[in-house]
């Protein structure tokens, strides 16, 4: 019997969104651990993949679900975060694009691969325009967040507090 590695996966609930994602690609780079184990107990991680960002409002509500009971602030930036991390993922890289998101220890973590490696990050700039591109610079303010690259991969992290 060969050992292969088990993809990402979450136990979706029927017609939902989330699927099967690629595990990480052997070698990448990682400045940050990665927390989303697909062998971790249930209903503590999940994963999904996202052409667009139709995707959104059921990503907010698995972070509800998993963050079920935990304060409202919390609730907020976590949702308002993995918003902003998909949704510029949609906006300004090649796909396939992937999100994890798990609770690791003291912390809530969101992590969106995409693949355009080389793109930049600018914080409040936008190339879509001036009334945009203050979605980094808000995660920045929740959050700490930063970045993973590979030869043809970019994950963009974020890890929120689970305590005050």
């Amino acid at each position: 019997m060969s050992h292969r590695p088990r993809p990402e996966y979450s136990r979706p609930a029927a017609g939902s969104p989330f699927v099967r994602t690629r595990p990480a690609t052997p070698g990448a780079e990682r400045t940050e651990p990665t927390y989303s184990d697909p062998n971790g107990p249930p209903g503590r991680a999940f994963a999904a993949t996202f052409d667009d960002a139709t995707c959104l409002p059921g990503l907010r509500a698995r972070i509800r679900g998993l963050l079920r009971g935990a304060e409202r602030e919390l609730l907020v930036d976590a949702e308002l975060v993995c918003t902003e991390l998909v949704t510029n993922a949609v906006e300004h890289a090649a796909g396939p694009r992937a999100v994890r998101v798990a609770v690791a220890g003291q912390d809530l973590r969101i992590e969106v691969d995409d693949a355009s490696p080389d793109a930049t990050l600018t914080p409040g700039v936008s190339r879509l325009g001036g009334v945009r591109g203050r979605g980094l610079a808000i995660v920045d303010a929740v959050t700490r967040w930063g970045i993973r690259r590979s030869r043809s991969r970019k994950t963009v992290w974020a890890a929120l507090p689970l305590a005050g």
